[in-house]
């Protein structure tokens, strides 16, 4: 119970966060359009950035193919598979939050 509504509260937070980073990207770049611009010219010019976001990307297809099988085998609300795409980790975590308790296998061990 404590776990679930630590998750909940996790994704509250995060989700403003994120409203708020964006806030702070679109003021501190002069519109989405600016602010997209700048992404792209930092993405082709600093090959960490670039290395960064192309990890995440990878991770995000990993997260959205176990989403989506979870959802299947679970029998759970098709749509967490787009809001998790269009909202991110906040989504996932209430997803999460609320995804039944399996019991672990014995000593680690997978079936």
């Amino acid at each position: 119970m404590l776990r679930r509504y630590g998750l909940v509260a996790f994704a509250i937070l995060f989700f403003i966060y994120e409203q708020v980073a964006f806030n702070a990207w679109i003021t501190q770049n002069g519109g989405v359009g600016a602010g997209l611009q700048h992404a792209w010219a930092a993405l082709r010019t600093d090959p960490m950035v670039f290395m960064a976001w192309n990890d995440m990307a990878v991770f995000t297809a990993v997260v959205l193919v176990w989403l989506w099988r979870d959802i299947r085998r679970s029998g759970r609300n098709k749509l967490w598979w787009p809001a998790t795409l269009l909202i991110g980790c906040p989504s996932l975590l209430i997803y999460l939050a609320h995804r039944p308790d399996t019991p672990a296998s014995p000593h680690g061990a997978t079936s």
